[in-house]
């Protein structure tokens, strides 16, 4: 994905998921905290996918800490539906990452939720902030100065 427009955001990465019957509640649609859970999905590919051979933010010497989130629940969601989130990128830190993602059904278009966040890079042994590899950096600022196709 090269980026889309929305809402006048701009969103570099998608992740489809479709409802499973375990992230219902007894209301029959969505829970909020399945949410989380998309959101996290979203965030892990959308790095994936920026990370290079040099950098494995999943190894013993690095986490990523969810600092903030702010979530808007919009409308439901039900079982067996396919809804995309859209990831953007609000800005990078030297150790941080804003990003912002939004949530739509996939059949009709309905905007479920979206949210913002902020990740941290943490360097396990120390336990403080680590900064980005300048390969990630680089990629990601090159998503955030490109135009939109």
């Amino acid at each position: 994905m090269q980026g889309i427009l929305i809402g006048g955001k701009r969103f570099v990465h998608e992740t489809e998921i479709r409802v499973r019957f375990c992230e219902t509640d007894a209301n029959k649609h969505v829970s909020q905290v399945s949410y989380v859970i998309y959101f996290e999905q979203a965030r892990t590919e959308f790095i994936d996918s920026l990370i290079g051979e040099d950098f494995d933010w999943w190894s013993e010497r690095y986490s990523l800490v969810l600092a903030r989130q702010s979530i808007s629940y919009l409308a439901p969601a039900y079982f067996r539906q396919v809804l995309k989130v859209y990831t953007g990128i609000a800005s990078i830190g030297r150790s941080s990452l804003n990003l912002y993602h939004l949530v739509i059904e996939k059949e009709h278009g309905t905007l479920i939720a979206n949210q913002d966040s902020t990740i941290v890079l943490i360097d396990q042994e120390t336990q403080r902030s680590h900064a980005w590899p300048d390969s990630f950096r680089e990629r990601v600022i090159a998503l955030l100065n490109d135009d939109v196709s």
